[in-house]
Protein backbone atom coordinates (compact mmCIF):
# COMPACT_ATOMS: atom_id res chain seq x y z
CA UNK A 1 0.00 0.00 0.00
CA UNK A 2 1.30 3.46 -0.94
CA UNK A 3 1.50 5.65 1.78
CA UNK A 4 -0.65 9.42 1.72
CA UNK A 5 1.76 12.10 1.31
CA UNK A 6 0.76 14.01 4.27
CA UNK A 7 1.24 11.06 6.57
CA UNK A 8 4.32 10.93 8.93
CA UNK A 9 7.53 9.60 7.97
CA UNK A 10 8.67 6.50 10.73
CA UNK A 11 10.33 8.31 13.30
CA UNK A 12 12.68 5.72 14.10
CA UNK A 13 13.53 5.98 10.39
CA UNK A 14 14.91 9.24 10.24
CA UNK A 15 18.43 10.70 10.90
CA UNK A 16 19.59 14.08 11.43
CA UNK A 17 22.41 15.82 9.38
CA UNK A 18 24.04 18.17 11.50
CA UNK A 19 27.22 18.67 8.45
CA UNK A 20 27.05 19.08 4.95
CA UNK A 21 27.38 16.14 2.83
CA UNK A 22 29.64 17.54 0.43
CA UNK A 23 31.77 19.37 2.17
CA UNK A 24 31.01 19.08 5.91
CA UNK A 25 30.38 22.67 6.80
CA UNK A 26 28.06 23.44 9.90
CA UNK A 27 26.62 26.81 8.65
CA UNK A 28 23.49 26.84 6.65
CA UNK A 29 19.89 28.68 5.82
CA UNK A 30 16.59 27.14 5.18
CA UNK A 31 16.01 26.75 1.71
CA UNK A 32 12.13 25.17 1.68
CA UNK A 33 9.93 23.86 4.31
CA UNK A 34 7.35 21.04 4.18
CA UNK A 35 8.55 19.76 1.59
CA UNK A 36 6.14 16.69 0.32
CA UNK A 37 6.83 13.89 -2.32
CA UNK A 38 4.06 15.61 -5.01
CA UNK A 39 6.36 14.05 -8.36
CA UNK A 40 5.00 10.38 -7.33
CA UNK A 41 2.90 10.15 -4.15
CA UNK A 42 4.91 7.58 -2.63
CA UNK A 43 6.61 8.84 0.45
CA UNK A 44 5.15 10.21 3.57
CA UNK A 45 6.21 13.09 5.53
CA UNK A 46 7.56 16.77 5.03
CA UNK A 47 11.02 17.28 4.32
CA UNK A 48 13.36 20.66 5.04
CA UNK A 49 15.90 21.59 2.39
CA UNK A 50 18.98 23.31 3.52
CA UNK A 51 21.80 25.64 1.87
CA UNK A 52 25.19 24.50 2.79
CA UNK A 53 26.38 28.49 3.77
CA UNK A 54 30.16 27.28 2.49
CA UNK A 55 29.85 24.90 -0.49
CA UNK A 56 25.96 25.78 -1.53
CA UNK A 57 24.93 22.70 -1.94
CA UNK A 58 21.76 21.58 -1.10
CA UNK A 59 20.78 18.62 1.74
CA UNK A 60 17.70 17.61 3.57
CA UNK A 61 17.62 17.42 7.34
CA UNK A 62 16.12 15.46 8.87
CA UNK A 63 16.41 12.47 6.22
CA UNK A 64 15.43 8.87 5.63
CA UNK A 65 17.99 6.81 6.91
CA UNK A 66 19.42 3.35 5.10
CA UNK A 67 17.57 1.03 6.35
CA UNK A 68 13.84 3.07 5.63
CA UNK A 69 14.63 5.03 2.65
CA UNK A 70 13.58 2.36 0.24
CA UNK A 71 9.82 3.45 1.67
CA UNK A 72 10.07 6.37 -0.62
CA UNK A 73 10.45 3.90 -3.65
CA UNK A 74 6.94 2.24 -3.80
CA UNK A 75 5.99 3.67 -6.29
CA UNK A 76 8.69 4.87 -8.78
CA UNK A 77 9.41 4.98 -13.00
CA UNK A 78 12.11 2.43 -12.85
CA UNK A 79 9.82 0.00 -11.87
CA UNK A 80 8.62 -0.85 -14.47
CA UNK A 81 10.34 -1.96 -17.36
CA UNK A 82 11.09 -0.10 -20.92
CA UNK A 83 8.44 1.08 -22.08
CA UNK A 84 6.98 -0.25 -25.30
CA UNK A 85 6.64 2.73 -28.31
CA UNK A 86 3.13 4.01 -28.48
CA UNK A 87 1.63 4.21 -32.15
CA UNK A 88 3.97 6.42 -34.60
CA UNK A 89 2.24 8.98 -36.72
CA UNK A 90 3.95 9.43 -40.27
CA UNK A 91 6.38 12.16 -38.76
CA UNK A 92 7.37 10.69 -35.37
CA UNK A 93 8.49 7.34 -37.47
CA UNK A 94 10.58 9.20 -40.14
CA UNK A 95 12.03 11.06 -37.13
CA UNK A 96 12.82 7.78 -35.29
CA UNK A 97 14.28 6.30 -38.26
CA UNK A 98 16.57 9.14 -38.29
CA UNK A 99 17.70 8.85 -35.06
CA UNK A 100 18.10 5.43 -35.57
CA UNK A 101 20.39 6.13 -38.49
CA UNK A 102 22.79 8.59 -36.74
CA UNK A 103 23.32 6.02 -33.72
CA UNK A 104 23.93 3.30 -36.26
CA UNK A 105 26.09 5.39 -37.90
CA UNK A 106 28.15 7.24 -34.65
CA UNK A 107 27.68 4.59 -32.39
CA UNK A 108 27.54 1.21 -33.73
CA UNK A 109 23.87 -0.08 -33.07
CA UNK A 110 22.08 -1.91 -35.47
CA UNK A 111 18.46 -0.43 -35.53
CA UNK A 112 16.97 -2.77 -38.63
CA UNK A 113 14.51 -0.13 -39.60
CA UNK A 114 16.72 2.99 -39.59
CA UNK A 115 16.22 5.10 -43.08
CA UNK A 116 19.09 5.35 -46.02
CA UNK A 117 21.00 8.56 -45.40
CA UNK A 118 19.28 9.40 -42.06
CA UNK A 119 22.67 9.67 -40.91
CA UNK A 120 23.43 13.14 -43.39
CA UNK A 121 20.01 14.34 -42.19
CA UNK A 122 20.44 14.35 -39.13
CA UNK A 123 23.41 16.54 -39.36
CA UNK A 124 21.01 19.80 -40.15
CA UNK A 125 19.73 19.16 -36.85
CA UNK A 126 22.45 20.02 -34.18
CA UNK A 127 19.95 20.05 -31.27
CA UNK A 128 18.66 16.41 -32.21
CA UNK A 129 21.81 15.39 -32.32
CA UNK A 130 22.40 16.71 -28.92
CA UNK A 131 19.62 15.43 -27.18
CA UNK A 132 19.97 11.56 -28.79
CA UNK A 133 24.24 11.61 -27.72
CA UNK A 134 23.57 12.64 -24.10
CA UNK A 135 19.92 10.89 -23.48
CA UNK A 136 20.28 7.72 -25.24
CA UNK A 137 24.30 7.12 -25.97
CA UNK A 138 25.70 9.22 -22.95
CA UNK A 139 28.49 10.76 -25.15
CA UNK A 140 29.75 6.96 -25.22
CA UNK A 141 32.21 6.22 -28.40
CA UNK A 142 31.73 3.85 -30.51
CA UNK A 143 32.42 0.37 -29.28
CA UNK A 144 35.84 -1.18 -30.38
CA UNK A 145 35.84 -5.05 -31.57
CA UNK A 146 36.78 -6.41 -28.00
CA UNK A 147 34.21 -4.16 -26.58
CA UNK A 148 35.00 -2.80 -23.65
CA UNK A 149 33.41 -3.20 -19.87
CA UNK A 150 30.98 -0.67 -18.71
CA UNK A 151 29.04 -0.35 -15.51
CA UNK A 152 25.90 1.19 -14.55
CA UNK A 153 25.33 2.50 -11.32
CA UNK A 154 22.16 2.71 -10.45
CA UNK A 155 20.53 1.46 -13.55
CA UNK A 156 17.10 1.12 -12.85
CA UNK A 157 14.83 -0.91 -15.11
CA UNK A 158 17.74 -1.55 -17.40
CA UNK A 159 17.20 0.56 -20.16
CA UNK A 160 20.73 2.11 -21.03
CA UNK A 161 22.52 -1.47 -19.98
CA UNK A 162 20.80 -3.27 -22.93
CA UNK A 163 21.76 -0.16 -25.25
CA UNK A 164 25.28 -0.24 -24.67
CA UNK A 165 25.11 -4.36 -24.93
CA UNK A 166 23.56 -3.92 -28.29
CA UNK A 167 26.04 -1.41 -29.50
CA UNK A 168 28.86 -4.04 -28.37
CA UNK A 169 29.86 -2.79 -25.23
CA UNK A 170 30.14 -5.57 -22.11
CA UNK A 171 27.58 -3.81 -20.06
CA UNK A 172 26.09 -4.84 -16.67
CA UNK A 173 24.02 -2.73 -14.10
CA UNK A 174 23.57 -2.67 -10.43
CA UNK A 175 21.07 -1.04 -8.73
CA UNK A 176 19.80 -1.27 -4.75
CA UNK A 177 15.78 -1.68 -5.82
CA UNK A 178 14.73 -5.26 -6.14
CA UNK A 179 11.70 -4.14 -7.90
CA UNK A 180 13.22 -2.35 -10.52
CA UNK A 181 16.21 -4.94 -10.93
CA UNK A 182 13.66 -7.47 -11.42
CA UNK A 183 11.68 -5.44 -14.08
CA UNK A 184 15.52 -4.97 -16.10
CA UNK A 185 16.07 -9.11 -15.56
CA UNK A 186 12.31 -9.60 -16.88
CA UNK A 187 13.60 -7.41 -19.87
CA UNK A 188 17.16 -9.20 -20.20
CA UNK A 189 19.23 -6.93 -19.15
CA UNK A 190 22.56 -7.82 -17.44
CA UNK A 191 21.92 -6.65 -13.91
CA UNK A 192 22.33 -7.14 -10.07
CA UNK A 193 20.81 -6.01 -7.05
CA UNK A 194 23.56 -4.51 -5.40
CA UNK A 195 25.22 -1.09 -4.53
CA UNK A 196 29.15 -0.12 -5.29
CA UNK A 197 29.47 -0.99 -1.12
CA UNK A 198 28.05 -4.76 -2.05
CA UNK A 199 30.57 -5.45 -4.77
CA UNK A 200 33.50 -7.30 -4.78
CA UNK A 201 36.99 -5.42 -4.93
CA UNK A 202 36.88 -4.82 -8.40
CA UNK A 203 38.81 -1.98 -9.07
CA UNK A 204 40.14 -0.86 -12.03
CA UNK A 205 37.68 -2.76 -13.90
CA UNK A 206 35.35 -0.75 -16.36
CA UNK A 207 36.45 1.61 -18.94
CA UNK A 208 33.36 3.72 -18.35
CA UNK A 209 31.43 3.83 -15.47
CA UNK A 210 27.66 5.73 -15.64
CA UNK A 211 26.14 7.70 -12.95
CA UNK A 212 22.85 8.69 -14.03
CA UNK A 213 20.29 10.44 -11.58
CA UNK A 214 21.92 8.33 -8.54
CA UNK A 215 24.18 11.06 -6.75
CA UNK A 216 21.49 12.92 -5.66
CA UNK A 217 19.79 9.68 -4.23
CA UNK A 218 23.07 8.13 -2.17
CA UNK A 219 23.38 9.42 1.63
CA UNK A 220 27.42 10.02 0.96
CA UNK A 221 27.92 11.22 -2.21
CA UNK A 222 31.54 11.86 -2.18
CA UNK A 223 32.37 8.57 -1.18
CA UNK A 224 30.30 7.15 -4.63
CA UNK A 225 32.34 9.67 -6.40
CA UNK A 226 35.67 8.01 -5.23
CA UNK A 227 34.49 4.63 -5.94
CA UNK A 228 33.68 5.26 -9.31
CA UNK A 229 37.18 6.41 -9.61
CA UNK A 230 38.48 3.33 -8.48
CA UNK A 231 36.24 0.81 -10.55
CA UNK A 232 38.01 2.81 -13.70
CA UNK A 233 40.45 1.18 -15.36
CA UNK A 234 43.58 4.00 -15.76
CA UNK A 235 41.86 6.25 -18.54
CA UNK A 236 38.56 5.05 -17.98
CA UNK A 237 35.70 7.40 -18.46
CA UNK A 238 33.16 8.49 -15.94
CA UNK A 239 29.55 9.91 -17.27
CA UNK A 240 27.75 11.76 -14.79
CA UNK A 241 24.18 13.54 -14.97
CA UNK A 242 22.49 14.84 -11.31
CA UNK A 243 19.64 17.46 -10.89
CA UNK A 244 20.87 21.55 -10.98
CA UNK A 245 20.51 23.52 -7.67
CA UNK A 246 21.04 26.69 -9.62
CA UNK A 247 19.01 25.38 -12.37
CA UNK A 248 16.53 28.38 -13.77
CA UNK A 249 13.76 26.16 -13.23
CA UNK A 250 13.98 26.33 -9.78
CA UNK A 251 14.56 30.01 -9.59
CA UNK A 252 11.70 30.34 -10.82
CA UNK A 253 8.97 27.57 -9.39
CA UNK A 254 10.88 27.45 -5.78
CA UNK A 255 9.34 24.43 -3.90
CA UNK A 256 7.56 23.22 -6.54
CA UNK A 257 10.70 22.46 -9.07
CA UNK A 258 10.56 18.95 -10.18
CA UNK A 259 14.34 18.26 -9.08
CA UNK A 260 13.85 18.64 -5.60
CA UNK A 261 11.75 15.36 -5.42
CA UNK A 262 11.76 15.00 -1.85
CA UNK A 263 12.77 12.75 -0.01
CA UNK A 264 14.29 10.36 -2.48
CA UNK A 265 16.76 13.42 -4.01
CA UNK A 266 18.78 13.72 -0.47
CA UNK A 267 21.56 15.97 -1.58
CA UNK A 268 21.73 18.65 -4.63
CA UNK A 269 24.66 20.08 -6.28
CA UNK A 270 25.53 22.79 -8.33
CA UNK A 271 28.70 23.07 -10.89
CA UNK A 272 31.31 24.19 -8.89
CA UNK A 273 31.01 21.70 -6.09
CA UNK A 274 30.67 19.28 -7.90
CA UNK A 275 33.61 19.88 -10.80
CA UNK A 276 35.34 20.54 -6.91
CA UNK A 277 34.52 17.13 -5.94
CA UNK A 278 35.69 15.28 -8.41
CA UNK A 279 39.07 17.14 -8.37
CA UNK A 280 39.08 15.49 -5.24
CA UNK A 281 38.08 12.01 -6.08
CA UNK A 282 41.02 11.92 -8.41
CA UNK A 283 39.49 13.16 -11.79
CA UNK A 284 40.40 14.99 -14.58
CA UNK A 285 39.69 16.31 -17.64
CA UNK A 286 36.18 17.78 -16.72
CA UNK A 287 33.58 18.65 -18.54
CA UNK A 288 29.90 19.87 -18.52
CA UNK A 289 27.65 20.10 -21.58
CA UNK A 290 24.14 21.22 -21.92
CA UNK A 291 21.39 18.23 -22.11
CA UNK A 292 19.21 20.25 -24.97
CA UNK A 293 15.03 19.20 -24.82
CA UNK A 294 15.18 19.03 -21.00
CA UNK A 295 13.95 22.49 -19.81
CA UNK A 296 10.46 21.62 -21.85
CA UNK A 297 9.95 18.22 -19.44
CA UNK A 298 11.38 19.78 -16.01
CA UNK A 299 9.28 23.02 -16.53
CA UNK A 300 6.41 21.09 -17.45
CA UNK A 301 6.25 18.96 -14.00
CA UNK A 302 7.29 21.90 -11.81
CA UNK A 303 4.36 23.16 -13.11
CA UNK A 304 1.83 20.64 -12.11
CA UNK A 305 3.46 20.11 -8.75
CA UNK A 306 2.53 23.61 -8.27
CA UNK A 307 -0.40 23.31 -8.90
CA UNK A 308 -1.03 19.87 -7.01
CA UNK A 309 0.71 21.53 -4.14
CA UNK A 310 -1.28 25.12 -4.33
CA UNK A 311 2.33 26.34 -2.73
CA UNK A 312 4.22 28.03 -5.52
CA UNK A 313 4.32 31.77 -5.96
CA UNK A 314 1.76 33.49 -7.59
CA UNK A 315 3.59 36.27 -9.45
CA UNK A 316 4.11 37.30 -13.27
CA UNK A 317 7.47 35.98 -13.06
CA UNK A 318 5.92 32.41 -12.68
CA UNK A 319 3.22 33.18 -14.88
CA UNK A 320 5.01 33.98 -17.89
CA UNK A 321 7.49 31.51 -17.43
CA UNK A 322 6.10 28.14 -16.96
CA UNK A 323 4.08 28.59 -20.23
CA UNK A 324 5.56 27.36 -23.22
CA UNK A 325 7.24 30.68 -24.69
CA UNK A 326 8.80 30.38 -21.19
CA UNK A 327 10.02 26.90 -21.47
CA UNK A 328 11.47 27.78 -24.71
CA UNK A 329 13.22 30.61 -23.57
CA UNK A 330 15.16 28.79 -20.37
CA UNK A 331 16.06 26.39 -23.13
CA UNK A 332 17.73 29.22 -24.50
CA UNK A 333 19.10 30.54 -21.67
CA UNK A 334 20.56 27.14 -20.70
CA UNK A 335 22.74 27.27 -24.24
CA UNK A 336 23.74 30.06 -23.13
CA UNK A 337 24.86 29.54 -19.60
CA UNK A 338 25.10 25.78 -19.02
CA UNK A 339 25.82 26.16 -15.38
CA UNK A 340 21.73 27.24 -15.11
CA UNK A 341 20.78 24.18 -17.11
CA UNK A 342 18.15 22.10 -15.45
CA UNK A 343 20.34 19.04 -15.34
CA UNK A 344 24.80 19.05 -14.71
CA UNK A 345 25.78 16.69 -17.16
CA UNK A 346 29.33 15.92 -17.64
CA UNK A 347 32.21 13.60 -18.53
CA UNK A 348 35.45 13.10 -16.07
CA UNK A 349 38.65 10.88 -16.43
CA UNK A 350 40.64 9.04 -14.54
CA UNK A 351 44.37 9.67 -15.37
CA UNK A 352 45.93 7.62 -17.92
CA UNK A 353 48.71 4.97 -16.46
CA UNK A 354 52.02 6.58 -16.69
Amino acid sequence: MIPNIFSEWPTEGLESVVRCPVCQSTGRKKAHEDLRDYAFGAAAGSWTLWICADCSCGYLDPRPNKVTIALAYSEYYTHHPSAVAPPESRLARLRRRIAEAYLNEKYGAAYPDALAGGFHIAQLFPRSRAFLDIYYARQLPRATVEGGRLLDVGCGNGAFVQFASRWGWVAEGIDPDPVAVAAAQSAGANVTQASLDDLPRRGETFEHVIVSHVLEHVHDPVRLLGQCFEMLVPGGRLWLQTPNLESVGHKVFGRAWRGLEPPRHLVLFNQGPLHHQLRGAGFEAIRFFRHPGVSEYMWSQSRMIARKSKSAPDSFSLGLLSTSAGRRMAEIYAVLRPARSEFLTCVAFRPAAT
